[in-house]
């Protein structure tokens, strides 16, 4: 090659290169100022919404006072024409003999203001000489007359087997006050009704698992499903636990089992509940559940939903319980590695990103434990909403079955899918598998998670980063890593403000995708990720309406997916469930206040190692990695079964979020978020009527 071309040679290179770093410094150019106009719209968002709860506020006082005012008009009112009605008395001529008679039929130690009580027909006897004044009620009749009526009309459905304390916190304001004047003087002026409620009683629970992920084979149209054959390589594990309800090792009635399309099979015991008189009230229910017994139970290769079910504790104390269903799979049209919660039945329920592309199976499971049939509505959404009547089916299940439903029959070409479940009789448990391959191998299977209702605060910690996400979607080609994805639905018409957070190693990270954005309501909206550093993030995500919010992420091979949803703030009583399947560690976040968190490990036999303690740094990470965990199980060679947290301490408000990864040596991984394992008290509203 002569010295001329290569020159030019070298020159058209050095020309590409200049192109490159121009385009280069536009795009930074251009991300900058995107930067400085999401900053700009964050303070201008931020100081509009400061104005709008100032308007609120001041709203809200005026109202208040106009209340005062008519309030204190009215008790002026009442005062008046009871001092009317005492003048009228006192001006009234001496009673007639037959006036005495009807008189002396009122006890004596009935004053005049108790005398209210007495039936109209008593104050027009025979022989009276006319009609008599009746007297003011004062506030003690008025009292008397809500107690009565409150007495009755406590009869809500809802709590027609109830048991327990009623609340009735400021139902009667000044209830120490008495109407003891004497006749003729002002009386109290009436109390107004206040909030009530009654403690719900513990009705015991059920946590129903996700079925062996599989290919359908056949599925009818009332939701008869047949699996494929699976591949060898699979391996399933069902494993829960339960704790006693009290220091002295009571525990509740209960039992795990199978459900399938015909019914419930393979009923086991776990354990009974002991005579009541064995129970000491005096004992504090309210003991941390690292401090009691735990039963650990567990099973291998359950290919049917399975379900731990426990009584209502004898002492009407919580019940305190989790199961969980694992997956693993080397090889096959459905490989990959699953950790899914088993859940309570609800009668409604949302999940985001089923897999429905080109060699995608994605399966919704029902499962009903009651005795009544359930009628479950499935509906679908897609990046244009609603998808109507093409993306909606209509499910009876009968009680104590499951059915089946294909979610690829919903779903549009290449869309990103949203599937509401909402039920209608009897409430039902919901679990979405999805799965995908490429040919006979598989790419990844998940349990999605189901998220209950929307919120506005979105805190997901532990999200795996993957290498070789581009930057930018120019810089993107068929060998490069798909970038994490940001779900979000926002129910309704009215569309939402988003701010997103990123943080990692080194505190909140700068990343190209926009901080603040907008979404539209109704539909589904998929948001790259793009400029995160490759290893663990911890996503926060708020929304100015309540919205649905996920993050799906993959490996950087592309051989297997999980999704993060967000996380409840821990507390005394949280934890989970171990998976035995790979390796697991918890990742933890601290929003907004350093501190630090206490921990237990409980191993297979139920007990419980020495007391762990993890500090907390402010907007911060922690981690409790799998080697933290072996060492804080309990030093009899048992495998580590489940975590228990404590109340986390904090030098000022805050709260930590927990998220639950597990990774085989392939690399594949699933995420689980970290809940409240005691069950909380519940309350229930009741309107009283007078």
């Amino acid at each position: 090659m002569s010295a001329k071309k290569v020159r030019v040679k070298k020159l058209i290179k050095e020309q590409r290169q200049a192109r490159r770093r121009a385009i280069r410094d536009q795009e930074r150019a251009a991300t900058r100022k995107a930067k400085r106009d999401a900053a700009s719209a964050r303070t201008e968002l931020k100081t509009e919404e400061q104005r709008l709860r100032a308007e609120r506020q001041a709203e809200r006082q005026q109202q208040k006072s106009e209340q005062r005012q008519r309030k204190t008009e009215q008790r002026q009112r009442q005062d008046q024409e009871r001092q009317r009605r005492a003048e009228q008395q006192r001006n009234t001529p001496a009673a007639s003999p037959e006036n005495t008679a009807t008189s002396a039929a009122v006890p004596a130690s009935v004053t005049t203001s108790d005398a209210a009580t007495i039936p109209a027909a008593a104050e027009a006897a025979p022989g009276a000489a006319g009609p008599q004044p009746r007297p003011a009620r004062t506030r003690r009749d008025r009292r008397g007359a809500k107690s009565r009526a409150a007495a009755v009309a406590v009869t809500a459905g809802v709590l027609a087997t109830m048991v327990g304390s009623v609340a009735l916190d400021g139902l009667m304001d000044g209830h120490s006050q008495t109407a003891t004047g004497a006749p003729g003087e002002p009386q109290p002026a009436s109390a107004a009704l206040g909030a009530a409620s009654v403690t719900a009683p513990q009705a015991g629970a059920t946590f129903i698992c996700p079925p062996l992920p599989g290919q359908p084979d056949s599925l009818t149209t009332d939701g008869q499903l047949e699996y494929r054959d699976r591949d060898s390589s699979a391996d399933s594990r069902f494993s829960a636990v339960l704790f006693a309800t009290d220091l002295n090792g009571s525990f509740p009635d209960s039992s795990w089992a199978q459900l399938n399309q015909e019914g419930r099979i393979n009923e086991t015991p776990v354990t009974e509940a002991p005579a009541a008189e064995s129970i000491d009230p005096a004992e504090s229910a309210d003991a941390g559940l690292s401090q009691r017994e735990a039963v650990h139970e567990s099973a291998l290769d359950v290919a049917r939903p399975p379900l731990l079910e426990a009584s209502a504790p004898p002492d009407g104390g919580a019940l305190a319980a989790a199961a969980l269903y694992e997956y693993e799979a080397q090889e096959g049209p459905v490989a990959g590695l699953a950790v899914g919660q088993c859940t309570a039945p609800e009668r409604g329920q949302w999940f985001l990103g089923p897999e429905v592309a080109a060699g995608s199976t994605s399966l919704l499971t029902l499962a009903n434990p009651f005795d009544r049939s359930a009628t479950v509505e499935v509906t679908s959404v897609d990046s244009d909403g609603d998808r109507g009547a093409s993306g909606t089916r209509s499910v009876v299940v009968p009680g104590q079955t499951t059915r089946s439903v294909n979610i690829a029959g919903l779903a549009s070409a290449g869309s990103d899918l949203g599937v509401q479940v909402r039920s209608a009789g009897a409430p039902v448990t919901a679990q979405l598998q999805s799965s995908r391959a490429a040919g006979l191998t598989g790419t990844g299977v998940e349990f999605l998670p189901r998220l209950i209702a929307p919120g506005t605060e979105h805190l997901m910690p532990g999200v795996p980063i993957p290498e070789g996400v581009p930057d930018s979607a120019e810089q993107a080609d068929e060998e490069s890593t798909t970038p994490p994805e940001l779900w979000i639905h926002v129910p309704g018409d009215q569309g939402a403000t988003v701010e997103l957070q990123v943080f990692g190693e080194d505190g909140q990270q700068v990343i190209e995708t926009p901080g603040v954005f907008t979404v539209n309501g109704g539909e589904i909206d998929a948001v790259n990720l793009r400029g995160l550093e490759p290893g663990v993030s911890d996503i926060r995500v708020r929304t100015d309406v309540p919205a649905y919010v996920a993050v799906r992420s993959e490996t950087e091979t592309g051989s297997d997916f999980s999704w993060a949803a967000p996380a409840a703030a821990l507390g005394e009583g949280s934890g989970t469930p171990l998976p035995q399947l790979g390796e697991t560690e918890l990742h933890l976040f601290a929003s907004t206040a350093s501190g630090s968190i206490a921990y237990r490990v409980m191993d297979t036999e139920g007990e419980f190692g020495p007391e762990q303690s993890i500090e907390l740094q402010a907007e911060g990470a922690s981690l409790i990695s799998a080697e933290d965990l072996a060492a804080a199980a309990p030093e009899d060679g048992q495998e580590a079964a489940a975590i228990v947290f404590e109340d986390p301490q904090f030098d000022g408000e805050g709260s930590v979020h927990a998220t639950m990864a597990s990774t085989t040596e392939e690399g594949r991984f699933s995420l689980t978020s970290v809940s409240q394992l005691r069950g909380a008290q519940e309350h229930v509203p009741v309107r009283l009527l007078r």
